[in-house]
C-alpha cells in the first residue's frame, strides 16, 4: 500500500511539473501573436537610407516612437529566448541517457548557465525530468522475509545514480587478499537513489539489487542506522557494491520498462533445471566439467589461500588473529551463558558482523584439506584461507601471500609509524597480541604489550588496566618503567639459565621456557620529556625480548609511513614499499566489537571511563554479580490434592510429504515410510538443506553462496545452486513418487523450503518453545517443554563441518538447555518423585550434549540432594570441575555453595 501511495504521489508531481512547463512554453509561443496584434512587426522598410534612419532618430520622442522602441525590444528578447530554448532542447535531447541515471545533472547544468539561459533550461529541464520520472522503471519492493504466498515485485519510480561522482574504487594491489578486496566498490547514497537503480548501473542488472542489500543490511552507518528496509535509503550512507571480475563496467540503465511480477512456480515433470547447466562462456563443456569437479582445496598448493581477512569497512585482520577470536568464542559463550538472563523467549544477541566474519574465516581455515579431487562434487568451493601461524605467533600484516610476523618490528633503534593508517594498524596489532593470548589459554602468553592510558583510550577505549596480555599504565613514565623492569627480568632469567647445571637444564628445559618473561611490545606516543629514555630502550630492541613501537617520530628509529589501506612505505633516502607489505588495520568500531568479545571471554566488562562515542557495556544484574542466574519461575503448585498432571507429549505426526531432521544428523523422511531416505545425498546437498531449514523465511543467493563458501562469480553461483536444487528434487521426487513436485521455492534470488511440502524438526522445536513461553496454563506449558526437548535429538547438523552453523548450533543448544532447566526448576518445587526422576534423566542427557553448561549441574545437584543422594551430587560437581578444568576455568562460587550448604545442614542434623 505504501508503494502504491508513493507511486500516485510521484505521478501527481510529474503531472504538475508537466503542466507548469507546458503553460510556460505556451506563453512563450503566444508572445509573437501578442506583439503582432499590439504593434505589428518592427520592419524597417520605411527607412530608405541611413540618412532617413538618422533623421528618425533625431526627431523628438513621441508616444508612437516609444511604442515602436518597446516593440522592437520585445521582439529581440523573444528571439533571444527562442534561441535559448532551441539550444536547451538540443542539450537535453543529447543528455537523456545521463538524466536517466543522474537527476543531479540537471542541477549541475543550471549552475553553469547565464540568467538568460537558466530560465529556458528550467522550463525544458522540468518538462524532460517529469517525462523521465514517468518513463523510468520502478524500484523493486521485494522483502526477503515476505511470505511465499504473496511474494510479488512491486515497482515505484526510481531516481538516478551518479557513479562518476559518488563511487570510490578501492586501491588495487598485487597481494591476493587486496585483489579480492578491490572487487568491492564503496558508493555514497545520493538523494533519490534506490537499490534497483544502483544495481542496474554498477552490476549491469537491476534484478541483482538483493546482492547489495544482503551485503549491507548488517552494516552500521555513520548515523547509527542500518539498511533494514531495502526501500529506504538515507542520503550519505555508504554502500559496499560487490563488483565481481565478470561484471561489466558501470553503465546507464537501458531498460525503460519495469519488470513484470514473477509468476507462481509451476511444477512440470521436466523443468529447465532438470537439463544440464549451460557451459561457461568461452570454456569447452569438457573443461568446464573438470573445473566444476575440482574442489578449491584440492589445488591449494597451486593457489595459496588468503591470509588477510576483510571484517568490514577499512578493517582487515590476519587469519592468525581470526583464529584467536575463534578460540575466545568458546570462553565468550561460557560466560555469556553464565550471566545471561534466563527465559524461554530470551534471545542471545547476535555476534557483530566483524566478529562473525572473522569466526567464519577461521572456521573455514580449520576445515580438513584433502589432496584428491572428487569428480562427483556438485559445487566448487572457494579457496579456503591459509592455515594460521602457531599459537604464540603475532602477525602484523601480509606480504607475498603470507603473514608477516611481529619480529619484523624488532629493529635496533625502534620503529615509528606515521601516516593516516598508523592508528588503525596499531589497533590491529594490539588485537593480535590479545588474540594470540586466547590461543594459549590457560597457558602464559609469550607476547605481551604495555601502553599508556591516553594511547589506550584512542586505540581500544574501555580496556581494563591489566587485561590478558596487555597492561595499561597511567602515563608514559610508568609504561617505560614496565619495559625497563622487563629487560631486568630477562637479564635475571638469562643469568639463572646459564648458572643451571647441564643435567638440570636438560630436564627442565620446558619449565624454563614457560618461566621465561617472553617478548614485550612497548606502544608509545613520543614527547620531549621521555624521548631520551625511549631512545635508550629502542637501542636495546631484540627479537624475543623487547620491541619499541611509537606512533610519531622518534630520533634514530626506522620510520614507516602507513597509508589508509595499511600499505607501509619505509621513509628513507630512497623510500620505497616494504616488499609489498600491507599492515593489518582495524577501524575504531571494529576494534570495539573484538574487544567486547575478548572481555566477555574473561568475564570482564569495559571500563566505565571511555572516550566519547565508545559503546557502553550492558549493566550486569545484582544477582548475577553473586553468580546466581535468574531462573524462570513457574506457577506455584496449587494447595490440596490437585496434582497438576502434565499432559503427555504426543508423538510427532508427519503431516507433509517430506520431513527434514536437522537437530542431530541431517536426515530426510517421507510420509508413510519410517526409514530415512536420501542416504546417498552428498554432503554439500545436506548442508544446503540444513542452511534453508535454519532460515525458514528464505535466503538470497549471495547469502547462500557466502555460507556454502562458493566462488564469487555470479554465473558460477547460479549454476551451482541450480545443481543443488536439482539434486534435492531428484531424490525427493523419487522418494515421494510425486514427479511434478517442487520442494524448494525460488522467487528471483530468494530460496526457501516449500512450506506445504517440507516440514522440519527445527520448526516444530521452535513452535513448542513459543507455545511454552506464551501459555499461562502450567500443564500445557510443561507438555510443550517436554515436546520441545523430545524434538532436540542432538546438536544442529551434527557431524557436519559447516563454519556458518556454529552460531546456530550454540543458540539452539542454549534454548534446549533452558527448556530442561525450566522442567528441572518445576520438579524442584513440586516435590514429586516422578517429576524429579524425569527431570534428572533430561538433565543427564542435556549435560552430555552441553558438558560446560553450569546451570544444568546446579539443578542436578539440588535434585540429587533433595532425594538424599549426596554422593551423587558430589560426583556431579566433580564432573563439572573436570570439564571446566580443560578450559582453565573453575565452577561458580554459587555452585560450590550448594555442596557447602547441604554439608552443613547434614552436620547440624547429625
Amino acid at each position: 500500500m505504501a508503494s502504491r501511495s508513493s507511486s500516485r504521489a510521484r505521478l501527481r508531481a510529474a503531472i504538475t511539473a508537466i503542466g507548469t512547463a507546458a503553460v510556460a512554453l505556451a506563453l512563450l509561443a503566444g508572445m509573437p501573436y501578442v506583439l503582432w496584434q499590439a504593434t505589428g512587426m518592427p520592419w524597417l522598410d520605411q527607412f530608405g537610407s541611413w540618412r532617413d534612419l538618422g533623421g528618425w532618430v533625431m526627431e523628438p520622442i513621441t508616444d508612437p516612437v516609444i511604442v515602436d522602441l518597446l516593440a522592437m525590444v520585445g521582439w529581440v528578447c523573444w528571439a533571444a529566448f527562442a534561441c535559448s530554448i532551441l539550444k536547451e532542447v538540443a542539450w537535453y535531447a543529447g543528455h537523456v541517457p545521463q538524466l536517466l541515471r543522474d537527476r543531479t545533472a540537471h542541477t549541475v547544468h543550471l549552475e553553469t548557465l547565464s540568467a538568460q539561459r537558466t530560465l529556458a533550461a528550467l522550463c525544458i529541464g522540468t518538462l524532460v525530468l517529469a517525462l523521465v520520472s514517468l518513463w523510468r522503471p520502478y524500484a523493486a519492493n521485494a522483502h526477503p522475509h515476505a511470505s511465499s504466498g504473496d511474494l510479488r515485485v512491486h515497482v515505484a519510480s526510481t531516481a538516478p545514480v551518479n557513479p562518476a561522482v559518488s563511487s570510490e574504487t578501492k586501491r588495487p594491489s598485487t597481494n591476493e587478499a587486496r585483489a579480492a578486496e578491490s572487487r568491492d566498490v564503496e558508493y555514497t547514497v545520493a538523494e533519490g537513489d534506490t537499490l534497483w537503480a544502483i544495481a542496474e548501473v554498477h552490476l549491469g542488472d537491476a534484478l541483482k539489487w538483493p546482492r547489495i542489500y544482503g551485503l549491507n543490511k548488517t552494516r552500521i552507518q555513520t548515523d547509527g542506522g542500518r539498511l533494514s528496509d531495502p526501500d529506504r535509503l538515507t542520503p550519505g550512507w555508504q554502500l559496499t557494491i560487490p563488483v565481481t571480475p565478470s561484471a561489466s563496467s558501470p553503465r546507464p540503465p537501458t531498460s525503460p520498462t519495469p519488470p513484470t511480477a514473477p509468476a507462481k512456480p509451476s511444477a512440470p515433470s521436466t523443468s529447465a533445471e532438470d537439463a544440464p547447466a549451460p557451459a561457461t562462456r568461452g570454456i569447452s563443456p569438457q573443461r568446464e566439467t573438470e573445473s566444476r569437479a575440482t574442489p578449491a582445496h584440492a589445488t591449494s598448493h597451486e593457489r595459496p589461500g588468503p591470509v588477510a581477512i576483510s571484517v568490514g569497512t577499512a578493517s582487515i585482520i590476519g587469519i592468525t588473529s581470526a583464529a584467536g577470536i575463534l578460540a575466545a568464542l568458546r570462553f565468550f559463550r561460557f560466560y555469556r551463558n553464565r550471566s545471561r538472563r534466563r527465559g524461554l523467549d530470551a534471545q542471545a544477541p547476535p555476534l557483530s558482523p566483524v566478529v562473525e566474519r572473522a569466526v567464519m574465516a577461521a572456521g573455514e581455515a580449520a576445515l580438513p584439506r584433502t589432496a584428491h579431487t572428487d569428480p562427483m562434487t556438485l559445487i566448487t568451493r572457494r579457496t579456503p584461507p591459509a592455515p594460521p601461524q602457531p599459537a604464540s605467533t603475532v602477525t602484523i600484516g601480509s606480504a607475498n601471500a603470507a603473514e608477516v610476523p611481529l619480529a619484523t618490528l624488532a629493529r635496533v633503534g625502534g620503529c615509528c609509524w606515521t601516516g593516516p593508517g598508523a592508528e588503525g594498524a596499531a589497533r590491529a596489532l594490539l588485537t593480535g597480541i590479545l588474540t594470540a593470548a586466547e590461543r594459549q589459554r590457560p597457558g602464559t602468553p609469550q607476547v605481551r604489550g604495555v601502553l599508556p592510558q591516553e594511547l589506550a583510550d584512542r586505540l581500544l577505549p574501555g580496556m581494563p588496566p591489566n587485561f590478558s596480555a596487555l597492561t595499561v599504565t597511567d602515563d608514559l613514565e610508568h609504561a617505560i618503567h614496565c619495559a625497563e623492569e622487563h629487560l631486568i627480568a630477562h637479564a635475571h632469567h638469562q643469568r639463572d639459565t646459564q648458572d643451571t647445571e647441564d643435567e638440570q637444564a636438560t630436564t627442565k628445559t620446558g619449565e624454563e621456557e614457560r618461566r621465561a618473561p617472553g617478548s614485550l611490545v612497548l606502544f608509545a606516543q613520543p614527547d620531549a620529556a621521555h624521548a631520551g629514555r625511549l631512545t635508550a630502550l629502542a637501542d636495546r630492541t631484540k627479537h624475543g625480548t623487547l620491541i619499541v613501537l611509537t606512533l610519531g617520530t622518534l630520533p634514530g628509529a626506522t620510520s614507516w609511513h602507513i597509508a589508509h589501506d595499511g600499505t607501509a612505505t619505509q621513509q628513507t633516502a630512497t623510500g620505497g614499499q616494504l616488499d609489498d607489505l600491507q599492515l593489518f588495520h582495524l577501524a575504531p568500531h571494529a576494534g570495539r566489537d573484538v574487544l567486547e568479545v575478548l572481555l566477555t571471554a574473561h568475564d570482564e566488562r569495559p571500563r566505565l571511563r571511555m572516550v566519547p562515542g565508545a559503546r557502553a557495556a550492558t549493566p550486569c544484574p545484582d544477582n548475577l554479580e553473586q553468580g546466581t542466574a535468574e531462573e524462570p519461575k513457574d506457577e506455584p503448585p496449587a494447595a490440596g490434592p490437585e496434582p497438576a498432571e502434565p499432559v503427555k507429549p504426543e508423538e510427532p505426526q508427519q503431516t507433509k510429504p517430506v520431513h527434514l531432521n536437522v537437530l542431530g544428523p541431517v536426515t530426510l523422511y517421507v510420509q508413510g515410510n519410517p526409514e530415512p531416505v536420501g542416504g546417498g545425498l552428498r554432503d554439500e546437498v545436506r548442508e544446503f538443506l540444513a542452511l534453508l531449514a535454519a532460515h525458514p523465511t528464505g535466503l538470497i543467493a549471495d547469502d547462500i553462496a557466502r555460507s556454502l563458501r562458493l566462488s564469487d562469480d555470479p554465473d558460477h553461483i547460479a549454476r551451482e545452486l541450480k545443481n543443488l536444487r536439482r539434486a534435492v528434487r531428484r531424490v525427493l521426487r523419487a522418494a515421494t513418487g510425486q514427479s511434478r513436485a517442487e520442494f524448494i521455492q525460488l522467487h528471483g534470488e530468494l530460496h526457501k523450503l516449500h512450506p506445504s511440502m517440507v516440514e522440519t524438526d527445527l520448526a516444530a522445536f521452535a513452535q513448542a518453545l513459543h507455545e511454552a513461553a506464551t501459555t499461562t496454563h502450567t500443564p500445557q506449558r510443561l507438555s510443550a517443554l517436554r515436546r520441545a526437548v523430545e524434538h532436540y535429538h542432538g546438536p544442529f547438523a551434527h557431524g557436519g563441518d559447516y563454519p556458518w552453523s556454529d552460531s546456530v548450533r550454540e543458540s539452539l543448544a542454549s534454548k534446549a538447555a533452558d527448556a530442561v532447566a525450566v522442567l528441572a526448576h518445576h520438579a524442584e518445587h513440586t516435590g514429586t518423585r516422578q517429576d524429579a526422576d524425569d527431570a534428572l534423566a533430561l538433565l543427564e542427557r542435556a549435560i552430555t550434549l552441553t558438558p560446560t553448561h553450569e546451570l544444568l549441574y546446579q539443578h542436578a545437584i539440588r535434585l540429587h540432594q533433595a532425594a538424599g543422594r549426596h554422593d551423587t551430587a558430589r560426583h556431579t560437581f566433580t564432573l563439572l570441575e573436570r570439564n571446566l578444568k580443560e578450559l582453565g576455568l573453575e565452577p561458580d562460587p554459587a555452585t560450590r555453595a550448594l555442596l557447602t550448604t547441604r554439608t552443613r545442614s547434614a552436620h547440624h542434623l547429625g
